[in-house]
């Protein structure tokens, strides 16, 4: 088992990794697609890919990380600092304003022991769940009419509020219809196939590998990237979607909060608040910082199927 922390693991031959991963697809039945190193923002990882069903997963060693931000970022760029000031008006500072954002809004320093995962790639949505035509005839006979217009209209996608999802793929349409669902309900349904959520600091681990910056890559937004929102013009490839050093899709757009195990906090943005409040590029993807905290309540009302996203891991030797 201490094989499968990156004390251990990353010091070992090439055959011993590949060995263990091997192992791991036997284990959980899962298919053992290739093996893969990630690398980005300093950090590197050689790991497998596994495919369940539809969905991609990777095995990420387990560490004793600090996890959390407290203070100030350091050497903010200008065009930061320019965004920040025009966000005040002219009574407030600066540092005290930021300060105290980042204290209400941001994870508590701490050390953690991180268990080793398979974690799926990317992010599934909740709520919307495919289906056919002849489902959708049977759900609501107004669908049908809503269906063939589309089918026949110059538009890609149409989405009926909380009720049908039509996407235009090729020649086919793909058709999702929604469905309610708590957050007990998703825990229980995942407990059922024998996953789990990560929890805060297993999430804030997978984000930013133990980073001590607001970002994994630093304390300032780098604008060199092409952002999601703040694109390049004639740019789609965006930076942050790209797998990180875990070979993850995660915290890429701020519009998307991921549910985790933790019925206070989502993370890896904010539902788009502050980029609709106008406050710019930096403060618009800090939400997206492997240690802010979007407080939210599962208890209240179901999941939203526009805004809340999960992925499904599985601790290793639970």
């Amino acid at each position: 088992m201490e094989n499968l922390y990156n004390e251990a693991y990353s010091l070992l031959p090439m055959e011993e990794k590949k060995e263990i991963l091997e192992n791991l697809a036997k284990k959980y039945n899962m298919e053992l697609l290739r093996f893969e190193t990630f690398s980005k923002y300093s950090k590197s990882t050689f790991t497998a890919i596994f495919k369940y069903k539809e969905s991609e997963f990777v095995f990420v060693p387990g560490d004793t990380v600090t996890l959390g931000y407290e203070g100030l970022p350091k050497n903010l760029s200008d065009e930061t600092l320019k965004g920040l000031k025009y966000c005040l008006d002219e009574t407030e500072d600066l540092d005290t304003v930021l300060g105290e954002y980042i204290r209400e809004n941001f994870s508590k320093v701490r050390k953690a022991t991180i268990k080793p995962m398979l974690v799926e790639r990317d992010l599934q949505t909740v709520a919307w769940k495919k289906s056919n035509l002849e489902e959708l005839k049977d759900f609501d006979s107004d669908l049908l009419k809503d269906y063939n217009e589309f089918k026949s209209s110059n538009y890609n996608r149409l989405t009926l509020d909380e009720t049908a999802r039509f996407t235009k793929i090729g020649n086919d349409i793909e058709i999702e219809l929604y469905d309610d669902i708590s957050y007990e309900k998703l825990c229980k349904n995942l407990k059922d196939e024998g996953f789990s959520l990560a929890n805060l600091d297993e999430w804030e681990y997978l984000c930013g590998g133990g980073c001590r910056t607001l970002f994994p890559w630093g304390d300032d937004l780098d604008y060199n990237m092409n952002l999601l929102y703040f694109s390049k013009e004639g740019n789609d490839k965006y930076d942050l979607e790209e797998p990180n050093f875990f070979g993850l899709s995660i915290a890429y757009d701020p519009y998307k909060m991921e549910i985790i195990d933790n019925k206070s906090f989502s993370k890896g943005g904010d539902g788009g608040c502050n980029i609709c409040g106008g406050y710019g590029d930096f403060l618009g993807y800090l939400p997206c910082s492997p240690y802010f905290n979007q407080v939210i309540d599962y208890e209240e009302e179901d999941l939203n199927g526009d805004f809340n996203f999960y992925r499904r891991i599985i601790k290793i030797g639970e």
